[in-house]
């Protein structure tokens, strides 16, 4: 087969950044947070689509040798439909790849089990499922995610899945500028005996118009704010990228307090367990 452009990926909705592919689904997501990008970005939601299309996997069976992980649901909430995130679960991890997703919802133990089944396919092979659950925010939840399951579903989520043996990570992300100290050391202190390790990121927003942060926001609050096109993200999207440094370093401090590894992106945290086999 003639060797695939990584422009020639994105054409189906796979963003090959680094080591990993993205996958983007275009399927609307039924949650709604007001950080999210996913709205934003140039590309027509539907609920027609769907998490991995027949081409994306033809795509996804002929990517580079340097491709280590496939991340999947970026841009929506992958388990929405568990009998279909289960399905291609089952067809990625055929593909000799270390897989990661993340969620909001608090999953029963069917599914659990399901996940472990596969976790146990892909560890036969060397490879990894990378399990996260999303928790940007406590007391402020009801104003960034409306509606989104609880903070402590997600937390039960997170027991179950460790649990069952999965390794598993809680996503801070993105980094609310705004978000309090208190509500940081609630998440990590509610959430450690059940993780190895946290990552965080930047929030990204189209404009400063849209009502969250606005331009005198940023300036008054000494928030860094940099138009830029992320390279994860499909191409032909501008955003601008918010964060607090200080914040940063906080949760960084916090996360330490408490023995756990900090990472840059699920794919780090991924590298960690895997070069950190007990």
């Amino acid at each position: 087969m003639e060797k695939i452009k990584p422009e020639d990926f994105q054409k189906d909705g796979l963003v090959i950044e680094s080591d990993r592919v993205l996958i983007y689904s275009k399927m609307v997501c039924p949650l709604d947070c007001k950080y999210c990008f996913a709205g934003d970005l140039n590309s027509n939601k539907n609920n027609d689509n769907v998490y991995l299309s027949s081409k994306q996997l033809e795509l996804l069976k002929n990517l580079p040798e340097n491709i280590k992980t496939i991340m999947l649901g970026c841009d929506t909430e992958f388990f929405q439909d568990e009998e279909e995130a289960i399905r291609v679960l089952r067809s990625v991890s055929a593909l000799d790849k270390d897989v990661s997703v993340i969620t909001k919802l608090n999953l029963n133990e069917k599914l659990i089990e399901e996940l472990k089944e596969i976790f146990n396919i892909l560890k036969l092979k060397g490879k990894l499922l990378s399990f996260s659950v999303s928790i940007p925010c406590f007391e402020s939840k009801k104003l960034w995610e409306p509606n989104a399951p609880s903070v402590e579903e997600r937390i039960d989520t997170l027991k179950k899945v460790s649990d069952a043996g999965l390794p598993s990570m809680a996503a801070v992300r993105p980094l609310i500028p705004n978000i309090s100290k208190a509500e940081i050391d609630k998440i990590i202190e509610l959430t450690y005996p059940y993780v190895f390790g946290y990552y965080s990121g930047p929030l990204y927003l189209k404009d400063s118009n849209r009502g969250l942060f606005t331009e005198e926001y940023i300036k008054n609050n000494n928030l860094l704010s940099t138009e830029t096109q992320p390279e994860w993200m499909p191409k032909g999207n501008t955003f601008l990228k918010i964060e607090k440094p200080d914040l940063m370093l906080y949760l960084k401090s916090v996360v330490e307090k408490y023995g756990k590894a900090f990472f840059d992106g699920a794919a780090q945290g991924i590298d960690f367990i895997k070069n950190n086999k007990s």
